[in-house]
Order: C-alpha cells, then structure tokens, then sequence
C-alpha cells in the first residue's frame, strides 16, 4: 500500500465513522463498508481504493490492514475506539471520530460511492450486510480463510 492509498484508508476509515456511525456500526459493518467500497469501486474503475486484500472469514470479507490503520487513527488521537459489553454477552466496538475526514484526498467518484454506501448502508444491521455479502460472487468464489479476488466485483449489484 503506497501512502496516497493509506491517506485515503484512513479517511475512508474516518469518513464512515463520522457519516455512517448510529448503534450499528462497529467493527464487523465497518470492514463491509470497508469492502463495499473497495470492490464497487474496483468494478467501476478497476481498482480498489485503499489497496486492502480481503479474506474470507465467517461473517463475512475483512480487510486484512484494517485493524492496522484503525489503531494509527487511535494512536493519533483522531478516532475513539471503545469496547462495550452487551446485554447478551459479548462486546461490540464503538467509534467515535474526533476529527472530520479530509474530503481532498479523494476524487470525484470516489466522494459519490462514499454518500452511497452511507445511505444504502446506514440502517442496515450488522446481521444484514453480512447476509448480503454472502450472496455475492466475490464470497461465493472464495474459500474460508482464501483471500477475495477484485475479479468477481462485476457481480456486486446491491450498489
């Protein structure tokens, strides 16, 4: 990943946090926000946008830089990350931006998929966009543990 794409993993990271963020989002919808974007904008314009390989995990695609770039924006005091338990056991991660994204970094299109996938997205529960990502060729042609190949991309039609 070459810096203009991690500034932009970042901002994306921020972006989401800061315009998508309600009692959904935590970290399993934020890694299918995450994907949503890359694979959209890999079958659009052929490429991802942050650079990010996807594996294929239980609930769903996971950005393998993920955790990595969410603990640098901890780090830099940009973003708050907080574990809650919850009623009927387990946790769940909260965000909380403390800073606004830099729209700048990204282009045009790039703006307009992020205000999509916001507004598809938003409402959705966490149980729902992993369900939906299940019934795309991305998940479907990939292995547990393999990584996603950009190439099935084509077949995503939710956006």
């Amino acid at each position: 990943m070459d810096k203009q794409q991690e500034k932009k993993y970042k901002h994306t990271v921020l972006y989401f946090i800061k315009h998508c963020n309600n009692q959904y989002l935590g970290e399993t919808k934020l890694n299918k926000l995450l994907y949503y974007f890359d694979f959209v904008n890999h079958r659009e314009r052929g490429k991802s946008v942050t650079g990010d390989v996807y594996c294929h995990l239980d609930f769903g695609p996971v950005p393998k830089k993920a955790r990595e770039i969410i603990s640098s924006l901890v780090g830099d005091n940009v973003i708050e990350r907080e574990e809650v338990l919850l009623d009927e056991g387990g946790h769940k991660v909260r965000y909380r931006a403390k800073s606004e994204p830099s729209m700048s970094v990204f282009t045009k299109t790039e703006k307009e998929l992020l205000e999509k996938i916001c507004r598809k997205f938003k409402t959705w529960n966490t149980k729902k966009i992993i369900a939906q990502t299940h019934l795309e060729a991305p998940w479907f042609y990939s292995s547990p543990g393999e990584n996603i190949r950009y190439k099935y991309a084509t077949d995503i039609d939710i956006i």
